[in-house]
């Protein structure tokens, strides 16, 4: 056999065992998780896009370490679009379980309160998202109505919809960003300051008009703070990291104050229904979920005592991806799961629950294209929800998946050209799914506990018997 020959002999033969391995390797590397798929071809083949193609290659890796790691079937559902996930490999069980418990009462006219946190970036400012699930579950429960946590001041007043608050002297404020009194910061990020300190209120949140609204002044530890409504001025103690004043209990959406806090820091305003599913929207803007560290473990202590939220719900990611070739975040998973940990030690009374982050895009060669690292991204937050007993939402597989952004921003307008935020139509989409997976989490609960007054009630008549 000659030299050509046995080239073209040698590549034939390199070419049958990479299609074998093509056509094999998935089962393969199922059952023998260890064993990398390897392209014979990769030392002979250009790619004009290197970098595109090196990122795209450095992502499966990571997801592959990644998975490795943790149960194939628990952890491998994380990719389930349309459901909340609990890793325990039931299709079953409720995913929040406590949480679902409260709603079960509520169905059934109980007078309760269910607090949700809901944490997150840019993606909810405005109360983008939150406004319109808020509506969807206090409508769904046939319950009371109100717009929940109002920060004294808020970057996202101007075009926030559901509720106004407009304040007059001169406020200052720290922040997760900017700390200089090193006070304790509230959930939303933020502690404001101001000796004299005028507030005009209106809940925009559309409610029976004899429906009793009840308007809360939180604040935290300091010095004695004075509260005038209308006539009245009222003197309050400042011991505790957190502090409620019932300012007002009344049909009336508006309100108005004056507050001399000195040296207090003050929260914000609560304008809640006397029973029913309050959503707090904390977003603050340009952050990862990281900051979160930053809140003191005195307050979370006395918000777990009093048991003040039911669920606590994390959406970040989009800060993240601000490289358009990154694909390891190994060093999100180092930062933010000490934070995860200390949450769920000083609130063990709350039930957490982790999103996916969405989809974003890059402009990749003129054409824009979903982040080659979201994969990557996703599984490590899966990874952290996974590692911390906490359901998981993937967010980006119930939107549609790669490609869903470009297509919302483009031609459903539901995005803006930034292909990174949903606008108001698509905040009401992304709501609905989020409400439909938690209705259906809320009907595997129901399904569960009507079973289980079946089998009571049999186990009784057989006793009977």
């Amino acid at each position: 056999m000659n030299n050509n020959k046995k080239v073209v002999f040698l590549i034939v033969v390199v070419t049958i065992i990479h299609l074998l391995l093509s056509v094999f390797s998935s089962e393969f590397i199922r059952y023998y998780p260890n064993f990398k798929n390897v392209n014979l071809l990769s030392d002979i083949l250009y790619d004009a896009k290197g970098k595109t193609q090196q990122s795209k290659q450095q992502n499966a890796i990571d997801q592959e370490e990644i998975a490795q790691s943790l149960p194939y079937n628990d952890f491998d559902s994380y990719v389930k679009k349309g459901t909340i996930v609990a890793f325990n490999g039931d299709t079953i069980e409720p995913a929040l379980k406590s949480f679902n418990e409260k709603l079960i009462q509520l169905s059934q006219n109980k007078k309760v309160k269910i607090r949700i946190a809901w944490f997150g970036d840019s993606q909810i400012e405005g109360d983008f998202i939150t406004q319109d699930l808020r509506v969807m579950l206090q409508n769904y429960f046939g319950q009371q109505s109100g717009v929940g946590f109002i920060p004294i001041n808020s970057i996202s007043s101007d075009f926030r919809h559901s509720a106004k608050l407009v304040t007059t002297g001169d406020v200052r404020s720290d922040n997760f960003k900017k700390s200089i009194r090193n006070s304790s910061l509230f959930f939303s990020g933020y502690s404001f300051f101001c000796n004299d300190l005028g507030v005009d209120f209106k809940d925009n949140v559309k409610k029976s008009p004899d429906q009793i609204t009840q308007k809360w002044l939180l604040y935290g530890k300091g010095d004695t703070i004075a509260v005038r409504t209308n006539d009245s001025l009222m003197r309050y103690p400042a011991d505790k990291e957190f502090n409620r004043i019932l300012l007002n209990s009344s049909t009336s959406n508006k309100m108005h104050c004056q507050i001399n806090a000195g040296n207090t820091p003050l929260y914000g305003i609560s304008s809640e229904p006397q029973s029913g599913i309050i959503v707090d929207n904390f977003s603050f803007r340009g952050i990862t979920g990281v900051e979160l560290k930053k809140l003191d473990a005195k307050l979370l202590a006395e918000l777990n005592q009093s048991g003040y939220y039911d669920l606590i719900v994390f959406q970040y990611g989009v800060n993240l991806m601000y490289k358009p070739n990154d694909t390891n975040y190994k060093y999100y998973y180092r930062a933010m799961n000490p934070v995860i940990k200390k949450l769920k030690a000083n609130l063990n009374k709350s039930e957490f629950l982790l999103f996916g982050c969405s989809d974003r895009a890059f402009n990749y060669d003129g054409e824009w294209k979903t982040a080659v690292g979201i994969d990557s991204l996703i599984t490590t937050q899966a990874k952290l929800a996974y590692d911390n007993n906490i359901p998981f939402y993937n967010l980006y597989k119930s939107m549609g998946g790669n490609g869903t952004i470009v297509k919302w921003a483009d031609s459903l307008q539901y995005a803006n050209k930034d292909y990174i935020h949903f606008n108001h139509r698509g905040s009401r989409v992304v709501a609905k799914m989020i409400y439909n997976a938690i209705i259906n989490d809320y009907n595997k609960a129901v399904k569960k506990k009507s079973s289980s007054v079946s089998v009571q009630a049999n186990s009784k008549k057989d006793i009977k018997i």
